[in-house]
C-alpha cells in the first residue's frame, strides 16, 4: 500500500486562517460558509493541492495545519475557514448542523449521530446517506486522538465495487430502502450505486426495508462487506491533533477501529462541502 498522502500547510499561512475566530458555544447551524476574506494566491495554491488530491487520485488527503499549538477554538476555526476556501459547506443533517462533533457523548435527541457519539468500530458507509444529495466532499479534524487506537479506515468503494460480480454490481443499482431509525426520519428509496456515486449504510438499509415491510436480499450487501472487510482495502489513517482528513464521500466508504479513552479524549470536529471552483 502507498504511504498515507499528506500535505503540510506552511506555517505561513497562519495568520490568514485565523483572521476569523469562531467563538465556542457559537450555533452548529449558523457557521459562516464563506471564506473570511478572498484567499491570498498562496492560500489559494494550497487549497488546490488538496483539491486536486480528492477529487482525482488518490481520492483524499490528510492535511497537517502545523497548528497544534493553537487553542482548541483557534484550531477549530482555522480548520473551518480552511475549507470554506476549498468548499461551501453543506447541513449535515435535516436539523441543519454545518459543523457536527464526533466524540463520545451521552447526548440524544434530534440531530444526534448514535454511531459519531459512540466509541463503536466498524459500520463502514458514506456519510449523507439519508440527505436529499450527499456531500461530495467530507473532513474529519483531530482536536485530540484517543489514548490508543480510533484510527479511520478508507476504502475505495469504487474500487470494492469493481471487484465485484456483474450480478452484485447490477443489483447495486437498484433502489433499496433506507431509514435511519430515528423517529420522524425519512424512509427513503434509493440506489447505493448511481454512476459513480455511492450511498451505503447496512444498518439503514435493513431498518428502511423494516420500515417499509419489504423483503431485503442481502447476497450482494454481504459481498461488498466482506470486500470492504479485508485488511488490503483498507487504510488506516491515525490523525493527530492538528490534522484533518478529507475525501471524495462519493466514492470512498469509511468507519473506524475501536478506541480506548483514558488520558486523552478522541474528539473529532466534522464537516461536508461542495467543492468550489479554484481554477481562477
Amino acid at each position: 500500500m502507498d504511504p498515507l498522502h499528506v500535505i503540510a500547510l506552511d506555517r505561513d499561512l497562519h495568520p490568514e486562517l485565523l483572521k476569523r475566530i469562531i467563538p465556542d458555544g457559537h450555533p452548529l447551524t449558523d457557521w459562516p460558509t464563506e471564506p473570511p476574506t478572498p484567499p491570498t494566491i498562496e492560500l489559494a495554491a494550497a487549497a488546490r493541492a488538496v483539491a486536486d488530491s480528492i477529487l482525482r487520485e488518490p481520492g483524499y488527503a490528510v492535511v497537517d495545519t502545523q497548528a497544534a499549538e493553537l487553542t482548541d477554538t483557534e484550531l477549530v476555526s482555522a480548520a473551518w475557514n480552511l475549507f470554506t476556501v476549498l468548499c461551501v459547506p453543506v447541513p449535515q443533517y435535516l436539523t441543519g448542523e454545518l459543523i457536527y462533533p464526533v466524540e463520545v457523548t451521552a447526548a440524544t435527541g434530534p440531530g444526534i449521530s448514535h454511531y459519531s457519539t459512540s466509541n463503536a468500530a466498524g459500520g463502514f458507509h458514506t456519510d449523507g446517506t439519508m440527505l436529499d444529495q450527499p456531500p461530495a466532499v467530507a473532513a474529519l479534524l483531530c482536536v485530540s486522538p484517543a489514548d490508543e487506537g480510533g484510527e479511520t479506515l478508507l476504502m475505495d468503494g469504487l474500487r470494492l465495487i469493481s471487484d465485484l460480480t456483474p450480478e452484485h454490481r447490477l443489483a447495486l443499482t437498484r433502489p433499496f430502502w433506507f431509514h435511519s431509525g430515528d423517529p420522524g426520519s425519512p424512509l427513503r428509496h434509493q440506489p447505493i450505486l448511481n454512476g459513480t456515486e455511492l450511498r451505503y449504510l447496512r444498518r439503514y438499509i435493513e431498518e428502511g426495508h423494516r420500515q417499509a415491510g419489504a423483503e431485503l436480499s442481502t447476497t450482494a450487501l454481504d459481498a461488498l462487506d466482506r470486500l470492504s472487510e479485508l485488511p488490503d482495502r483498507q487504510r488506516p489513517v491515525p490523525l493527530r491533533r492538528a490534522q484533518v482528513l478529507l475525501w471524495d464521500n462519493t466514492r470512498f466508504i469509511h468507519g473506524r477501529r475501536p478506541f480506548t479513552e483514558n488520558t486523552s479524549r478522541r474528539r473529532l470536529r466534522r464537516m461536508y462541502g461542495t467543492p468550489r471552483d479554484l481554477s481562477v
